[in-house]
């Protein structure tokens, strides 16, 4: 039987030091911050810091239960980070990334509570498609982490996302998001295997701006990189001003505060769409390369999943390639805009 540490008593939860390791990316952090929300419904007056990488940080900026946010760029940094770590005394440290870097900032710390990353199961799925007995969404394991320095975890939960007032205010006037429908178009990702084709993106943006009961809605495209840009900017250039492309142009609150005001977001399996889960928006998502045995569908919003559920090569990858390994692609290109076009008109109608 596992023994309790020795500080739940002598601290008995009063200022407690407690720290988050999950570097990366926009989307698991995101899924991962239920986790700072439960730790300070428990511990009311702990401090919570996180470590992540920089070029993440912002996800974390204006989340009101981080104390402070831990930022590196460079493996040089961890270096003095983990020298940071090891004079605070944390009394609880929490690895939600589980590698290398993780192991090397808290080898030797007490009280680490890694959570479990299936990595035998995900590779028997991936190669062998063996499927998982049990379903576990991401966040629910990284709660796991959680019950092993025995806090309770909900069966439900919301992810977190602080849109600067300011700035929420200032985008809903400068594209008048208040006073008229729109949905979301986010094409990108981060690897091609989980990007639906650009084409099909601009059939369904055809479909619906045609179909009459949408008369006043506009579409957005929103995303941030070389290849979203080329999607937008291909997507838009018939549609005139009913379909806005803001591919490039926004940063991570402004983007935030376009989805927020939205009715449906239609997008790949990526960052934006738990950003847009954040906000419990309508999501229809689609997946090609990846499925929901790896946990990582919106499920805390009301949302439907498009995928290809005849294909025996499904899951090729845990996270994406650049290219289909089968060269055939019928993950993504077998699921027709009709049947995405289909689906918004259920959500909306």
């Amino acid at each position: 039987m596992r023994r309790i540490p020795s500080h739940f008593y002598l601290k008995d939860g009063i200022n407690m030091k407690i720290l988050i390791l999950r570097f990366s990316s926009m989307g698991d952090i995101l899924l991962a911050t239920p986790v700072p929300d439960v730790l300070k419904e428990k511990y009311p007056d702990a401090e919570i810091d996180w470590v992540v990488n920089a070029k993440f940080s912002e996800v974390l900026k204006n989340n009101s239960h981080v104390s402070r946010i831990i930022k590196f760029s460079t493996a040089r940094e961890l270096k003095d980070i983990r020298k940071e770590i090891k004079v605070k005394h944390y009394d609880l440290i929490f690895d939600l990334h589980k590698n290398l870097r993780s192991f090397y900032l808290t080898v030797g710390l007490k009280n680490v509570f890694s959570y479990d990353k299936r990595t035998l199961d995900r590779f028997l799925l991936v190669h062998f498609k063996k499927k998982y007995k049990k379903i576990i969404p991401a966040t629910q394991m990284y709660f796991r982490a959680l019950n092993k320095a025995w806090i309770s975890t909900p069966e439900k939960w919301n992810l977190t996302y602080n849109i600067n007032e300011e700035t929420e205010n200032r985008i809903a006037r400068k594209y008048d998001l208040k006073d008229k429908k729109y949905i979301i178009f986010v094409p990108g990702a981060s690897y091609r295997t989980k990007m639906w084709p650009v084409e099909y993106f601009k059939r369904t943006a055809a479909e619906f701006l045609n179909d009459s009961y949408f008369n006043g809605y506009r579409i957005f495209i929103i995303g941030r990189g070389e290849l979203e840009e080329l999607a937008g900017k291909k997507i838009s250039e018939e549609f005139g001003d009913r379909c806005v492309d803001l591919t490039g142009k926004l940063d991570l609150d402004e983007s935030a505060a376009v989805l927020k005001n939205s009715e449906l977001v239609v997008t790949n399996d990526n960052g934006p769409m738990h950003l847009a889960e954040c906000f419990k928006k309508k999501i229809i998502a689609i997946f090609g390369c990846t499925t929901e045995q790896l946990g990582f569908f919106p499920y805390s919003t009301d949302y439907t999943v498009i995928q290809n559920n005849d294909l025996k090569c499904r899951p090729c990858t845990h996270f994406g390639r650049k290219k289909c390994p089968e060269d055939h692609f019928k993950c993504m290109k077998e699921i027709k805009p009709i049947s995405v076009f289909a689906k918004i008109k259920e959500f909306l109608k």
